[in-house]
């Protein structure tokens, strides 16, 4: 039963898939960038422009940072978390297309419980 119930709902996304002749960049799985231990501690703040293209088969391909502040502290959490993110690629006519010149704003924000986590008064 639930196989056949799986089957049946593949085939309806299946069929609604092919029958559009586009659709947007969505993005479909990926991870939150790892704040770095030390930034943490030090209750650093930060953002990164991660600048990158998506292939046809929805991988992140050179990816590379436009924008860090500050510069050097968050570069490689964001870049790792961008690297890893996958994506259906826009559909046009039919066709999966690559898109180059995207770029995402990563920020890293520490609440303010974790900011004074190491406080001892």
């Amino acid at each position: 039963m639930i196989t056949r119930l799986s089957s049946l709902i593949f085939l309806v996304m299946l069929s609604g898939g092919c029958a559009t002749a586009g659709r947007p960049l969505q993005l479909v799985a990926g991870t939150a960038a790892i704040y770095p231990a030390q930034a943490r501690a030090d209750g650093i703040e930060g953002q990164v422009e991660v600048a990158y293209g998506v292939t046809v088969d929805g991988r992140v391909v050179g990816a590379h940072v436009v924008a860090a502040e500050p510069a050097g502290v968050f570069d490689e959490a964001a870049l790792t978390a961008v690297r890893q993110w996958r994506f259906n690629p826009p559909v046009r006519d039919g066709t999966p297309q690559p898109v180059d010149r995207l770029v995402s704003t990563i920020r890293f924000r520490v609440s303010g419980s974790e900011r004074y986590e190491q406080y001892d008064p």
